[in-house]
């Protein structure tokens, strides 16, 4: 099947293709500031900020609320509590407003021409010059839109990035404290082998073995107790019926239903959604002060509030951590941060590849990916690039006959956010040439496959077969050691914290979110200890 086939047999018009992809929440945004409103409202001291509710900002809520310190949390998306109709979220092939930040288009990887109205959707697409970047808006984060695949990382890569951090301690304490939080497990063979929702999985399998390529199971944050449940029509389909980027209504466990719940659960904590901080300033007393917009359902700014704290928690993400870093610089507010702020950063070695017309992959495909092909550790095959593909769903409701790959790879390359006086914008440098490890990874590992299986690389699906001018895993930007001290104070302004993915440089070597997790849990443990007595 060929991409105008594709898009025909989804009943959507050719020409939609070709309409401009949507605009990021921050352009979005600051088309607005020319309407600001006049005058600041003063909303109050607290001791606690955190901003951001990704995975590092809700470690810091539940670690500092269980000890009994109030916390205010601020997320610039919308907070989406499930309702038992199960219509909080869409579903992928019928994206709606609810899909995309103030987008005119669902944002995705693929291409869905569907018009939609700009609202406070779930999945913001940040778009820079030759990168775009997929990031969650909503409280959980990134936790919301993504595919919940949790691996802890290759412990030769952790000890390579991190060499001074105890690894026995990370790998026999924080990462199994974080998988156990985030309620990680493994899908059951026998479901596996005999469900045809993971044909796809096992036809792909089938391909890699006789190119003599190995294949692994992985983790998951999602419940496969209730992902079979769903297989015997007993409950209410999510992963079985197209629910991921856009949000599930249920089976899985994002934040917001664990580390958030539990930090909530105490009483401690304060959410504030819809929350947009501006600009962050040191002030004299050592406080901080935060200028944070009040964004509405349309886009614009409704108020512009003011709130001062003692100690700020930054989780806003690898793009968002650094922008607001950066920018507070560059207008005079932070005026202590030192040159590693905005640097060291990568894309994770993300690059999306497909195959096509090699074996039937299944018409109906769970959402949810449990295994990849690795070409990273031990006997590669010969190759000398390091890969981890996963074996990723393209659950369209009719056969594609293709195989879809999200590869994470080793590549070294990294780039950098800087503030750019003429547009008063933070951007990302970084060309799309930097990516050439990762393409020349993919094209080996689908030349293997072809070898062995015939078939072509998916004109499908992306440019030239390729999609490396994107990434889900952003990283980098206040590494910790480098911009931060060991266990992410911002050096310069030691009550400022980050532990988002902003710590850790360009590659985590696998999806980065049990990293990011275990990580923080490391971080804070020692901050509340000798900060907070």
């Amino acid at each position: 099947m060929q991409r105008r086939q594709l898009i025909k047999s989804m009943g959507l018009g050719i020409a939609a293709v070709s309409t401009s992809a949507a605009m990021s929440g921050c352009q979005t945004l600051s088309a607005k500031q020319s309407k600001l409103p006049t005058k600041a409202i003063q909303a109050g001291h607290f001791s606690n900020i955190i901003v951001g509710s990704g995975y590092g900002g809700a470690v810091s809520a539940l670690r500092l609320s269980e000890q009994g310190h109030e916390v205010l949390i601020l997320e610039m998306g919308m907070r989406w509590d499930r309702n038992p109709e199960h219509d909080t979220f869409c579903k992928m092939i019928n994206a709606d407003k609810r899909s995309s930040w103030f987008s005119n288009w669902p944002n995705a990887p693929i291409t869905i021409p569907i018009p939609i109205k700009k609202y406070p959707g779930v999945l913001d697409l940040i778009e820079y010059d030759e990168m775009k970047v997929f990031a969650g808006r909503a409280y959980g984060g990134g936790s919301i839109v993504n595919g919940a695949i949790a691996i802890e990382p290759r412990r030769t890569h952790f000890e390579a990035i991190f060499p001074w951090i105890n690894a026995d301690e990370m790998y026999d304490i924080y990462f199994p404290r974080a998988m156990k939080e985030l309620k990680v497990s493994q899908i059951p063979e026998a479901f596996f082998n005999q469900s045809k929702h993971y044909e796809f999985t096992r036809a792909a399998e089938r391909q890699a073995e006789k190119a003599g390529l190995k294949t692994e199971f992985f983790g998951n944050s999602y419940d496969f107790d209730y992902m079979q449940r769903e297989a015997k029509d007993e409950v209410y389909k999510s992963a079985l019926g197209g629910e991921v980027i856009y949000g599930n209504n249920a089976g899985k466990f994002s934040l917001d239903l664990t580390y958030l719940k539990d930090a909530e659960a105490t009483g401690n904590v304060t959410v504030k959604t819809l929350r947009k901080v501006n600009t962050i300033q040191a002030l004299d007393n050592n406080q901080l002060r935060l200028e944070v917009y009040v964004i509405n359902k349309f886009g614009g700014i409704d108020e512009v509030e003011h709130y001062t704290c003692n100690k700020l928690f930054l989780n806003a993400g690898s793009t968002g951590t650094s922008e607001l870093l950066l920018k507070s610089q560059a207008e005079g507010h932070l005026n202590h941060l030192n040159q590693h702020i905005g640097q060291h950063w990568g894309p994770n070695g993300n690059i999306m590849t497909g195959r096509n017309f090699v074996h039937a992959a299944g018409t109906i495909q769970s959402t949810i990916p449990v295994k990849g092909i690795n070409m990273w550790d031990g006997d590669r095959g010969g190759s000398k690039y390091k890969i981890f593909a996963e074996l990723a769903p393209l659950p369209l409701g009719l056969e594609t006959w293709t195989t879809l790959y999200l590869a994470i790879t080793d590549n070294p390359e990294r780039g950098n956010y800087y503030y750019d006086k003429a547009t008063k914008t933070v951007k990302l440098n970084w060309k799309r040439e930097q990516n050439e490890y990762s393409v020349n990874a993919a094209k080996e590992l689908l030349d293997k496959l072809a070898k062995a299986n015939g078939g072509s690389t998916s004109s499908l699906l992306f440019t030239k077969g390729f999609g490396d001018n994107f990434c889900y895993h952003p990283l980098g930007g206040c590494v910790l050691g480098l911009a931060t001290d060991e266990f992410g104070r911002v050096k310069g302004h030691k009550n400022i914290y980050v532990q988002d993915g902003a710590l850790i440089p360009g590659s985590a070597g696998v999806n980065p979110y049990v990293f990011i997790t275990g990580l923080a849990e490391r971080n804070m443990a020692a901050i509340l200890k000798t900060d907070f007595g």
